[in-house]
């Protein structure tokens, strides 16, 4: 693990460790995870804190701040909420609320922090910048009255519109938001999207005996519209949404669904279900899928297959290759 100079770790996990633990053999940060890369093609062993983490993901650099900051306080959050996840997994059971809430608590941070999310946001951040940009330079008037309104002092030379111009026409002047704008933005929307979590219905799903589990992902949160069409609109769906449904796979035996009309309680599912949960992690991973071992999933067509024998997989491995993987 990276430390900065102040202690801090740089390694910062998007996908908590203490989450993570719970689909690694032994049930510890210790344990194997076997991890299936959907974009190297492979598959192999590692422990949860070489996983679904990036460099200074949470770090900030705000004058008079502490880099490590907002790292410090997820960690803080995260002991607790591992307690809770023991409780919840030695139970099997989600009826103690105080504990569910962290379950909770952690399904809006996947759903708000995941770096998919945020280069979203951060792109359509940047597109608006240009739209603004574009139309500040659109006539040397405008351009005048923007540099006038700014003030010598914090412009200091102005730059000349024939130059302006022509950098925001060639794509020159790169708009984007800082990290820690970003990083604001997802923390201010957890105490919005909480209580629509709170909302559903919530069911747990227990993994039959001797079965291969439930998986996750770099991404474990699926949610879904029960009709397939609600899905293939220009803009998705949100967690406020009606007849729409949650998956998240707790630990490799529990896994919770939620959904505003119905749910609630404790159901003993079969080995389709389980196939058909890990499916829904499957199209939710931006990467990679973590699981104990190898494990079973809802295949091509009608059967159910050991992900590393099934159809998908084999797809997956022998898709040519994006430019980005090169």
């Amino acid at each position: 693990m990276t430390s900065d100079a102040n202690g801090g770790a740089r390694n910062h996990h998007f996908v908590p460790q203490h989450y993570l633990k719970n689909f690694a053999r032994p049930r510890s940060k210790e344990g194997k995870l076997t991890v299936f890369d959907l974009k190297e093609r492979k598959s192999f062993t590692t422990r949860p804190r070489n996983v679904a983490a990036r460099r200074d993901y949470n770090r900030i650099e705000i004058e008079g701040q502490d880099p490590n900051s907002v790292e410090t306080q997820l960690a803080v959050i995260e002991a607790d909420a591992d307690q809770a996840f023991r409780r919840i997994i030695a139970s099997r059971s989600i009826a103690n609320a105080d504990d569910f809430s962290f379950v909770l608590v952690l399904i809006a941070r996947i759903a708000l922090s995941n770096p998919l999310f945020r280069e979203q946001r951060d792109k359509m951040i940047g597109q608006i910048g240009t739209m603004m940009m574009r139309n500040v330079v659109a006539t040397p008037q405008r351009w005048a009255a923007a540099t006038e309104s700014v003030g010598d002092d914090l412009l200091g030379e102005p730059i000349p519109y024939s130059e302006m111009k022509a950098a925001v026409d060639r794509g020159g002047i790169v708009v984007g938001a800082a990290q820690e704008a970003l990083i604001e933005q997802e923390i201010a929307l957890w105490p919005s999207i909480l209580p629509l979590l709170e909302e559903r219905q919530w069911t747990l799903l227990i993994a039959p005996p001797r079965s291969t589990g439930f998986v996750t992902c770099d991404r474990p949160f699926s949610l879904q519209g029960n009709d397939p069409a609600m899905s293939r609109g220009a803009y998705g769906i949100g967690l406020g949404t009606q007849d729409t449904t949650i998956t998240f796979p707790i630990s490799h035996e529990l896994a919770v669904i939620g959904s505003f009309e119905r749910g609630g309680g404790t159901n003993f599912v079969t080995e389709q279900i389980v196939a058909a949960v890990n499916f829904t992690m499957f199209r939710s991973a931006m990467r990679q899928i973590y699981a104990p071992a190898d494990f079973s999933i809802n295949d091509i067509g009608p059967r159910i297959s050991a992900f590393s024998q099934s159809e998908l997989w084999r797809r997956v491995r022998e898709r040519p290759a994006d430019p980005e993987d090169a």
